[in-house]
């Protein structure tokens, strides 16, 4: 019996297109071929409905000019150098009808959508029309191990693209991350068929990695209407990792582990009851699902990135386990330069890397919070945030120190702290390596209060055992409110008998004592006043005291006996600063707060190289 060859049902569906014809009703008309028809046609449809841009003259004439010279090496039967060709390749472009609909359909305007399309990002409507580009690319690489290098070549540049949208202060793009995700699904079919190409398993594991990881920092960022093609993405790339990339894991994870959420917590690890661990005071999953699970034991200090499924249970994606957690540093104030390989903050220079995640736009004069990793080369950005109010008629930032009232291992969005009802939301992050979440534990909250609610944006638990009663409150001092009632940073705080009002909008620390579900204050320090210099903010931990000089991780800070300071400075103890650059370069503190009563984090070695207190630029 005769049997038609794909190229020419391929030509047939293809003018069928052209006369009206829907993609379903060719796919119906071949269902043995659907399989293979489906793509193709879906590229011709995708282009035939794009809008057309109109390029310049030259990029015109370009683009046709290229178009001819192409066409004619094809009928020459000349083979693109750049790849590989399979004995299918020839087949597969004879059909003059194949070949026309293609030439045609892409050479609309003179070359101009497609050329016009090459920059177009997520939310272009030239972005279809790049796709397909792309497509017709991995089409015509007929090497199993040069079509799977497309395709991660590809996918690579959607994360650019998700990144750099996220960068503008936009949403990560669905299309962008559908696109991903389906290139990766590609390039790990292929890699399942040529196990022995260690390049190409290399290559594809390490980019799993890191796009997983950038996905992860990004969960606040996706919007509802994407979260399920976020959750698939990032349970493809979790799962190939799983499995070595070999295509057959005994176990996987599932997107819908992933719907409610991506829960950030550092702290030490011990053994809990049925199968789970407690991570800071947390109860965490760490099974075959984890990467890196066989290396959490007992005690071991772990940064632990956990999946919240809906009924909020914890199941931990990654365990990077660590023998002392080390610090983290995060410096907040005003943008006094930024290029794309370093950020000026308080005088002082911060590189840059690929790696550096940012939320929004940053700009000169803009008061941003950086969180720093600390490397052998000294501190580098790991993020950078605007810092900023979380949602319109939101008020400043508040921190505060209290004691945890009640259980929250399990109960994760919403704590009580102090007396003061907190939000525990998918952007908040715990910093437990001074011991569990707690009920009793001593916390300080970073906060913001929004619609009423108060907003936890980081939560750190504190060697402290401070009085219960005792709470203490930094922010913003905004006046009354219509009880009459104190309101610092959104916090309400009855005013003392004995104490003058400090000035409206000056930055403040207020000790306060609980009176039944109301916080009295007790002492009040004004620590910036409204017509001051701006103050640059830092949270370290103290490595080296010499004199009055003390090294944190950005460098040294100097301590003078005219700074405020409430508590006992050591090494190895955490701290909050705010303060002004000096003459020197080096950061004059206006008030210090020491967090811990004892040492949390070891030192570093002697041996390791100390950040300066005025990094030398970096050229842009």
């Amino acid at each position: 019996m005769f049997r038609r060859s794909f190229e020419s049902i391929l030509s047939d569906c293809i003018e069928a297109m052209r006369l009206g014809a829907t993609v379903q009703q060719c796919l119906d008309r071949y269902p043995r071929e659907a399989p293979k028809l489906a793509p193709r046609l879906s590229l011709v449809n995708t282009i035939s409905r794009t809008p057309l841009a109109h390029a310049g003259a030259n990029a015109q004439e370009q683009a046709w000019r290229k178009l001819q010279k192409r066409a004619g090496e094809l009928r020459a039967g000349k083979r693109p150098s750049a790849v590989r060709v399979s004995r299918g390749y020839g087949a597969w472009l004879k059909p003059v009808a194949v070949t026309s609909a293609f030439v045609a359909v892409m050479s609309v305007g003179a070359g101009g959508v497609a050329y016009a399309s090459q920059d177009a990002m997520p939310d272009s409507p030239l972005y279809g029309v790049k796709l397909a580009g792309e497509d017709v690319h991995v089409w015509l690489t007929f090497n199993d191990s040069d079509k799977a290098s497309v395709l991660l070549d590809q996918s690579r540049q959607r994360m650019e693209e998700i990144n750099e949208t996220v960068r503008q202060g936009d949403p990560v793009p669905q299309n962008a991350l559908s696109d991903m995700n389906g290139r990766n699904q590609h390039a790990a079919r292929i890699l399942t068929s040529h196990l022995d190409d260690t390049a190409l398993r290399a290559r594809v594991l390490s980019q799993a990695q890191e796009q997983e990881d950038r996905l992860l920092a990004v969960w606040t960022q996706v919007p509802v209407n994407t979260r399920t093609t976020y959750t698939e993405a990032v349970a493809n790339l979790h799962n190939t990792q799983l499995d070595g990339g070999a295509g057959a894991a005994q176990v996987s994870l599932r997107p819908e582990e992933l719907s409610g959420g991506i829960l950030a917590i550092t702290g030490l690890a011990e053994q809990g009851e049925d199968g789970l661990w407690r991570i800071g005071g947390f109860d965490v999953r760490i099974d075959q699902q984890t990467l890196g699970y066989k290396d959490v034991q007992k005690g071991s200090g772990a940064s632990i990135l956990a999946a919240r499924s809906s009924s909020g249970r914890l199941h931990a994606l990654s365990a990077n386990v660590q023998a002392n957690v080390g610090p983290t540093a995060l410096v907040s104030g005003a943008v006094e330069e930024i290029t794309n390989k370093s950020i000026k903050i308080g005088g002082q220079y911060f590189p840059l890397s690929d790696d550096t995640l940012q939320t929004g736009q940053v700009k000169e004069g803009q008061e941003v919070q950086i969180a720093l990793n600390a490397t052998a080369d000294g501190p580098s950005v790991r993020s950078i945030s605007q810092y900023a109010p979380a949602s319109e008629g939101a008020d400043d930032t508040a921190w505060f120190e209290g004691t945890i009232d009640g259980d929250v291992s399990k109960a994760t969005n919403q704590w009580t702290v102090g007396g003061l009802t907190f939000q525990i939301t998918d952007n908040t992050f715990i910093d437990a390596k001074a011991g569990s979440a707690q009920d009793g534990a001593r916390v300080q909250i970073e906060a913001v209060s929004a619609g009423g609610s108060l907003q936890a944006k980081r939560v750190t638990v504190l060697s402290s055992n401070a009085d219960g009663g005792t709470a203490v409150v930094l922010g913003t001092f905004e006046g009354y409110n219509q009880d009459g009632i104190w309101t610092i940073s959104g916090i309400p705080v009855a005013p003392p008998d004995n104490l003058d009002d400090p000035p409206r909008g000056s930055l403040v620390a207020v000790t306060t004592q609980r009176q039944g579900p109301d916080l009295t204050a007790s002492t009040v320090k004004v620590i910036e006043k409204p017509d001051d210099p701006p103050l640059i903010q830092l949270e370290g931990t103290i490595s080296q005291i010499d004199g009055s000089r003390w090294t944190l991780e950005i460098g040294q800070v100097r301590v003078t006996s005219v700074a405020g300071v409430t508590g006992t400075p050591d090494v190895g103890k955490r701290v909050i600063v705010w303060g002004t650059q000096g003459r020197d370069g080096a950061l004059e503190a206006t008030y210090a707060r020491i967090l811990d009563q004892a040492p949390v984090v070891t030192p570093a070695p002697a041996s390791s190289p100390t950040p300066t207190s005025t990094p030398a630029p970096v050229a842009p």
